[in-house]
């Protein structure tokens, strides 16, 4: 899926983290990161780079703000591997600890910037994922916190995928994000506007099981390789 690299190393990684989801609203070192990062990458980022990372050409760059942010989540490998059709998704999903603020210009969504803690010390990582900052879009218009909804992101490594699920709507769903109008497993949106509907997680477990085997089993056989 576009703006979502696998990494093995990383996905064990996420072995590691406690089952505990963060405040919707970071602490301020996050919000802090976030702007300053913003601001360095605006001003070092070549102007042809810059239209490649959805700004349009000529924008007033310093109108360009970061908006309310998503906590990033994922399922672990040995959580999604244990899961049953009737597993509550809110007890699958778990922090990774960074966070995606999106960059907003003239009311529309145009990148996303990535704030991770670093060596102790809150810092933005990185500025893209512009197809990912219009899903993100899209689904705070249908599922506005102005209407009681918390929509969690959820990046699913070894399916190489994005999805999202909204707590309040009930405990099971949990629909691919789309991208040139396809998500994981061959998903298409069933009804409009997007993401008006969502999937449930029965629908996703089999071949999200299978993916992560998958990469479990290339793994173990890379690893067995380097050892000869």
């Amino acid at each position: 899926m576009k703006n979502l690299s696998f990494s093995i190393g990383a996905a064990l990684l996420l072995l590691l983290l406690p089952i505990l989801a963060p405040a919707e609203t970071p602490p301020p070192e996050v919000l802090t990161a976030a702007e300053a990062g913003l601001s360095r990458y605006l001003s070092e980022i070549p102007p042809e780079e810059l239209v490649n990372l959805g700004f349009p050409p000529g924008a007033d760059l310093l109108a360009a703000r970061v908006g309310e942010p998503w906590p990033l989540y994922t399922i672990t490998p040995d959580a999604l591997l244990s899961a049953a059709e009737d597993t509550d998704v809110e007890t699958l999903v778990s922090p990774t600890g960074l966070w995606y603020f999106p960059v907003i210009l003239d009311g529309s969504w145009l990148n996303i910037i990535t704030v991770d803690r670093m060596e102790g010390e809150w810092e933005a990582v990185a500025l893209g994922r512009a197809p990912l900052a219009s899903e993100l879009e899209k689904i705070t218009r249908q599922w506005p916190k102005a209407n009681g909804y918390t929509p969690k992101l959820v990046a699913v490594y070894q399916a190489a995928a994005y999805f999202f699920t909204v707590p309040e709507k009930n405990t099971r769903n949990f629909t691919p994000l789309t991208f040139d109008g396809i998500g994981f497993g061959g998903y298409l949106q069933k009804s409009l506007p997007e993401y008006s509907a969502t999937a449930d997680l029965s629908e996703l477990l089999a071949p999200l099981k299978e993916a992560v085997e998958v990469n479990i089993a290339a793994h173990r056989a890379a690893g067995k390789g380097g050892e000869e």
